[in-house]
């Protein structure tokens, strides 16, 4: 959990690593999705009886969703950094919105 910050959008180092983190996980999300679609369609596929192949599918559909939530709270995580003054645990009224590149990234 981050701590209450001030301005840390005027620090040099958040500018850098606000675009490269959203740019990292909106590159990441693209292969999960279609990691995603992938499974999506195997579960179309694959009979009911085929048990292991069931077992090791749900599996894959776990990691891409645990995948996905984390890269989507790194990013919410330094958004909120990015706030002045706010914390972590609740968006600031005084943040900036997400980017285009950001947006995308949290969302398939």
């Amino acid at each position: 959990m981050l701590t209450p910050a001030t301005d840390v959008s005027a620090d040099p180092l958040h500018q850098m690593l606000w675009p490269m983190m959203s740019g990292l996980v909106h590159e990441l999300r693209q292969p999960l999705s279609v990691i995603d679609a992938c499974a999506d369609y195997l579960d179309l596929v694959l009979p009911a009886t085929d048990r292991r192949s069931r077992q090791q599918l749900e599996l894959l559909q776990q990691r891409v969703a645990e995948a996905s939530r984390i890269l989507h709270d790194a990013l919410l995580q330094l958004h909120y950094a990015d706030a002045s003054g706010a914390s972590a645990d609740a968006p600031a009224a005084s943040s900036r919105s997400l980017t285009n590149a950001a947006s995308a990234a949290v969302t398939y």
